[in-house]
């Protein structure tokens, strides 16, 4: 890739627009003191063909990148890649935009009509053209002082994975990735094909033992079929025989059925007679007692209230005689005279008190009067209270005298009180026997007796018995074997009968017309007639058996025709399926094959590069070191080892001052890109960018470095190297810039 124009503005130092048509060959220097925008031209170069940097601090770097002030830097590149010339422009704001196009550039014209303007696009159009992403040119073409030693601090992967892409054999890279992709869906396609393989092989190998099982099942079928014909014609003859003892077992039960008929027929009947003798016992039964019950019941009556009257009778007249026994003994012990007995049978309680009343009138009288008399002083008065005063003393006297009878003769009084009450109720039982005589005609218990023995009498003349009671027990006795008579319903046990009679003998009938053949020549043994039974209930269960036996072959040969079907397509499948998973198997292997030819081949290729670059650095060392260093050793991790002549033996990288170790690290950087560039399967021409790596050189050595890229130039045919220092006199075109007043790079002058 050879640049030809770079236009910038606003990008970074460079605030204002610069503009360079730059020589297609020769080394270019970039000269100017510090902060002039040197390095800001070598990135714009970067930044124009690759864009922003992706990661975590985008927003940073665009910050970074916009100059501060500006709203949008834009950046500007035409360039040649082997016979194809592009024209790139970029811009984007601090705002976040991102805009680019891609214009091939034909006969001098921009050909807008196939420009691209996806960055995605473009970032893999950029890719394909140089064949380097971002990664690769920072790390082969654009050499920075700082990162000398960036390859060697990449991993092997990484490096291996930068060298395919340069030197486009990344096909390889590919072709095995897409091989190992390949590899890894036929693997999981022959997992599942395995899988299903197994179970086709299974259902298979199911149907075959299925197919088998059903043939020898059809012909156990055909020989059970065969058996059941023979089991099938024995209990034919079997039956036959049970059906002549059955003729002759249902014969003889029959007309002995009839016969018990008849007997219980005539057993009825005689309950029937039976019924009517004890209807007319009940009549007679019921007749006495509804005659002579109530007159029984009321004589009983009599007889119990007769009973309980003379006992009342004779008990109040036994107690009337004791009080009276009782009251001449406590008068005789209180010494009462026959007139004070007399006067406690007049209410002498009442005559008490009476006395006691007039008692208390005549004395207040008496001393009203008296008190009268003192203050009117006349005799009249004074006699008046003389007499009520004597009327008072009287009534006290009586007073004091009833008050002793009656609390000398307490007892005699309760006694004549209990004898007064048991009188009455003497008068009152003897009220109530007179009004039972006048109401019945009956005086007493010896009438009530002559009565009972009269209706007895009547009772035992038509039963046979003594009482009512005995009367109403025959009754109840009758009832009850009426009652289970009539439960019996002998009438409907006739019908009933009668209706068995006409059916046996229609039924009998019957068997005499339907008398088996085989009936003719037997004579009913019971015995015989069981054995019969037993041998055709076990030709039935031998029967039943094979019968179930046929059955559940034929069952299982049903599902197993159902299996079949259901395994069948299965079975079908197996070859088939067999046949596709030995030829993924063997595809399988074939991309193996692939895959490990490929990687050897890649590896081959990018084995040629470390034997390369150490021949180009034993060839540029000397002149890079004045000499003194001209044997180099590198391993495959881009360690390295220097044969130094004052030593005359291989040294580590370490024991090296600083500026030779940067001089190895030029010489290492230079002769490993070139090596990896000139292997390319595509060739072109490069640009090289050296940002201030000879800064650690002096003067012998900066002129070993220009020597050196002079010498790569067929490589190299356009080297931008930029230094601190005065460099114009060992390169072929340079450049100076500085600041103008406002900060921003200037371009002072250029040689071309």
């Amino acid at each position: 890739m050879i640049i030809h124009r770079l236009k910038a503005s606003a990008f970074k130092s460079i605030g204002d627009p610069i503009s360079l048509e730059l020589p297609e060959e020769g080394r270019i220097g970039i000269l100017g003191p510090n902060e002039s925008g040197k390095t800001t031209l070598l990135e714009a170069v970067e930044y124009s063909l690759y864009g922003l940097r992706r990661g975590r601090a985008a927003e940073e770097s665009r910050e970074n990148i916009v100059t501060w002030g500006k709203e949008e830097a834009r950046l500007e590149i035409e360039f040649t890649s082997g016979q194809e010339r592009y024209l790139l422009r970029r811009a984007f704001d601090i705002h976040g935009g991102h805009k680019a196009r891609l214009t091939p550039i034909v006969d001098s014209k921009e050909g807008r009509a196939n420009s691209i303007s996806s960055l995605t696009e473009i970032e893999a159009k950029i890719e394909q053209i140089t064949g380097m992403d971002r990664d690769s040119f920072t790390k082969l073409v654009y050499v920075k002082q700082k990162d000398l030693d960036a390859l060697r601090e990449l991993a092997k992967a990484r490096r291996e994975q930068l060298v395919n892409k340069v030197m486009g054999i990344e096909v390889f890279d590919d072709a095995v990735a897409k091989a190992k992709l390949d590899f890894t869906e036929i693997e999981k396609d022959l997992e599942k094909r395995q899988l299903e393989l197994e179970s086709v092989q299974r259902n298979a190998q199911a149907y075959e033992e299925k197919l088998a099982q059903k043939n020898k099942l059809q012909t156990e079928i055909t020989d059970l079929g065969n058996h059941l014909q023979e089991k099938d014609t024995e209990l034919s003859t079997a039956q036959n025989l049970l059906k002549g003892y059955d003729w002759l077992s249902a014969y003889t039960s029959s007309k002995g059925l009839v016969g018990s008929i008849m007997g219980q027929r005539s057993r009825i009947q005689q309950d029937t007679e039976a019924a009517a003798g004890l209807k007319r016992q009940m009549e007679t039964y019921h007749n006495l007692l509804a005659e002579f019950r109530p007159e029984v019941e009321r004589i009983d009556r009599l007889r119990t209230t007769f009973s309980t009257l003379q006992s009342r009778l004779e008990q109040s007249q036994s107690a009337i005689t004791s009080l009276r026994a009782r009251e001449n003994e406590v008068a005789i012990r209180a010494g009462l005279t026959g007139k004070e007995r007399e006067f406690l049978t007049q209410d002498p309680q009442a005559r008490k008190q009476r006395q006691l009343v007039q008692f208390t009138l005549a004395l207040v009288l008496c001393v009203a009067l008296i008190a009268v008399a003192a203050f009117s002083r006349q005799f009249i008065v004074g006699l008046l209270a003389l007499l009520c005063g004597m009327l008072a003393v009287k009534f006290y006297r009586t007073y004091r005298k009833i008050d002793r009878i009656l609390s000398s003769s307490a007892e005699i009084q309760a006694v004549k009180t209990q004898l007064a009450d048991e009188t009455r109720r003497l008068h009152e039982v003897q009220g109530e026997i007179d009004s039972l005589n006048a109401e019945t005609g009956i005086k007493g218990l010896a009438d009530v007796d002559l009565v009972l023995s009269g209706i007895s009498d009547e009772i035992k003349r038509v039963t046979g018995q003594t009482s009512i009671q005995a009367v109403d027990a025959l009754r109840q006795n009758v009832h009850e074997r009426l009652k289970e008579l009539n439960e019996s319903d002998p009438a409907a046990k006739l019908q009933q009968l009668d209706r068995q009679l006409v059916e046996k003998t229609a039924e009998i009938g019957q068997l005499e017309e339907a008398k088996p053949s085989s009936a003719d020549n037997l004579h009913y043994d019971k015995d015989r007639h069981e054995k019969a039974k037993q041998a055709v209930e076990a030709l039935r269960k031998e029967y039943a058996g094979l019968e179930g036996d046929l059955r559940e072959r034929l069952g299982t040969v049903s599902l197993l025709e159902t299996d079949l079907q259901r395994l069948i397509g299965d079975f079908n499948r197996r070859p088939s399926l067999e046949e596709d998973y030995k030829a993924l198997d063997d595809k399988k292997d074939v991309l193996e094959l692939v895959v490990r030819e490929l990687g050897e081949t890649s590896r081959e290729l990018r084995g040629r590069v470390i034997p390369h670059a150490s021949f180009i650095i034993n060839q540029i060392l000397p002149t890079l070191t004045d000499g003194r260093y001209s044997q180099f050793e590198i391993t495959e991790d881009l360690r390295f080892k220097a044969y130094s002549g004052e030593a005359r033996s291989y040294k580590e990288r370490e024991v090296f001052s600083g500026g030779t170790q940067d001089q190895f690290l030029i010489a290492l950087r230079l002769a490993f890109t070139q090596s990896i560039l000139d292997s390319r399967v595509m060739a072109d021409r490069y640009s090289l960018l050296m940002d201030e790596c000879i800064s650690s050189s002096d003067d012998q050595r900066k002129q070993g470095i220009f020597e050196v890229l002079q010498a790569m130039k067929k490589t190299f045919s356009q080297i931008f190297i930029i230094a601190h220092e005065d460099i114009s006199n060992f390169v072929d075109h340079y450049i100076v810039l500085g600041r103008s007043q406002q900060g921003y790079t200037q371009l002072r002058s250029k040689s071309w």
